[in-house]
């Protein structure tokens, strides 16, 4: 087995065709069809199964894939160590960052970060919270930002912010009528809320919990911008990060309603591996975290959320 056979491999089944991982790997798509079958060769194992246009990998083909990403996320850290070593102005940094806060707060983070690092190649992924701290485990991603969970050992976390979670409705919904409503109000309509894993959904059952009741039935969704589309269209109602919804309620597209035993918040963290000294460009990023709070841009852009930051005060201890 070679690297170009696997990373020819790996490009198929991240991209889901040839073509696709072809222009990635800038080679023509036959090259990338004659690798994957050497690789299957030479393993004596079929890799890919076609379904129609449909690529999916095998039993086999799952359990390189998984092995495939640990060893090109070495490899991609082992390039940025020595690249950053030749030229101290360039770096790469692949970060993760939670679904709720995708939508609001990261795009204005990362493209002020980008105005002041333009040298510095930033790839951003998004997912639930705890798939994020797993990803942080496989060297998948250098940092995240996160909401706050139980943490592993291995994991080290720097408190970064607080937003409030705000219950967001359709004009038109009859829960907008009222200047505050109830939990048991609430659970009486369709909840719309992130999928499995997340933090935010986590709190907001947990909410329910407090207080013996569930909601009339729970729509998940991975999208937040999905789920910002659904209660406009008066599909249910939902919690979401206040940053989330900024926009949406300044145009008079969502209202939010006061929940009569005030609302609540949750803790924004920046975590990493615990041990793993940062590269320059993680390291950059991080003080641009600190540093953002002190910003009159961020303060118009999201008011109290950066009034809330909070010190660095090393690894957190639960």
């Amino acid at each position: 087995m070679n690297l170009n056979q696997l990373r020819a491999f790996y490009g198929v089944i991240k991209t889901g065709t040839f073509s696709k991982a072809a222009e990635e790997l800038n080679v023509t798509e036959p090259a990338v069809f004659m690798q994957v079958r050497s690789l299957e060769r030479y393993l004596g194992y079929t890799l890919i199964d076609r379904f129609g246009k449909e690529l999916r990998p095998t039993e086999t083909g799952e359990i390189l894939y998984e092995y495939a990403k640990k060893i090109f996320g070495l490899i991609d850290e082992a390039t940025n160590a020595v690249r950053e070593l030749q030229d101290l102005k360039k770096g790469f940094l692949r970060l993760g960052t939670a679904r709720s806060l995708a939508y609001g707060l990261m795009p204005v983070v990362v493209s002020s970060f980008q105005d002041r690092y333009p040298s510095i190649r930033l790839f951003l992924d998004e997912n639930n919270s705890q798939e994020l701290v797993e990803s942080i485990l496989q060297r998948q991603h250098e940092l995240a930002i996160v909401a706050r969970l139980p943490y592993p050992d291995k994991i080290e976390a720097m408190p970064f912010a607080t937003d409030e979670i705000v219950l967001i409705v359709s004009p038109q919904s009859e829960l907008a009528k009222n200047g505050t409503v109830s939990w048991s109000e609430v659970a009486k309509d369709p909840l719309l809320c992130t999928g499995a894993g997340s933090s935010t959904q986590s709190c907001i059952l947990k909410e329910f919990e407090k207080r013996n009741l569930k909601p009339l039935s729970i729509i998940e969704a991975g999208s937040t911008e999905f789920i910002i589309r659904l209660v406009k269209q008066g599909k249910g109602h939902s919690f979401l990060p206040s940053t989330c919804v900024k926009e949406d309620i300044a145009r008079g597209e969502l209202l939010t309603v006061l929940l009569d035993e005030g609302n609540f918040s949750f803790y924004i963290d920046v975590v990493h591996l615990k041990g793993k000294t940062l590269s320059p460009a993680a390291a950059k990023f991080v003080n641009f975290l600190k540093e953002i709070g002190v910003s009159p841009k961020f303060e118009k852009a999201f008011g109290t959320l950066f009034h809330s930051l909070l010190p660095p005060l090393g690894p957190l201890r639960r």
